[in-house]
């Protein structure tokens, strides 16, 4: 079956050091300020515990009026290169129940960060598309965040 799943990438080079960058994914407050495809959809989390094995839950409020939530678990946390979450969408949205997986590798590059997101296990190449037009808009949208110092600084991980 996995010669039936589908991936898509999505790269971006962020003026922001990598803390910056990995900050802006461990923080629920920080996700409501950019975590949308788009201005008019507004995030709220609904649960988030940023360790592996821990959860989260967020539900989107749509243009019309909607509201399709998602969550998952974290599976994999490398603070500050890597994280790796499940992505299952809930009813009744017509994926719901289907898990993928989004893997997000940050790269020094100077005083920028590349930021790699691969999102995988996808069941077909139309949804697979979709999310990589989401993820390229959603992206944009923490490029913003972080030039315009709209998310909170990084928490001190190590003492």
């Amino acid at each position: 079956m996995s010669d039936l799943l589908h991936a898509t990438t999505v790269r971006r080079l962020i003026r922001a050091t990598r803390p910056r960058v990995f900050a802006a994914f461990s923080r629920a407050e920080a996700l409501e300020q950019w975590f949308s495809p788009s201005a008019d959809i507004a995030v709220t989390v609904l649960a988030f515990e940023f360790a592996e094995g821990g959860t989260y839950r967020f539900r989107y409020a749509m243009p019309d009026g909607s509201h399709p939530t998602l969550g998952g678990a974290f599976t994999c946390i490398e603070e500050p290169a890597r994280l790796a979450f499940t992505w299952v969408w809930e009813a009744p949205d017509p994926h719901a129940g289907i898990p993928t997986l989004v893997s997000v590798a940050l790269h020094e590059r100077g005083q920028a960060t590349e930021l790699v997101l691969t999102h995988s296990q996808i069941p077909s190449e139309e949804i697979a598309a979709r999310h990589a037009a989401g993820w390229e808009a959603t992206l944009d949208h923490l490029e913003d965040a972080l030039w315009h110092g709209a998310l909170p600084p990084p928490l001190k991980w190590h003492s």
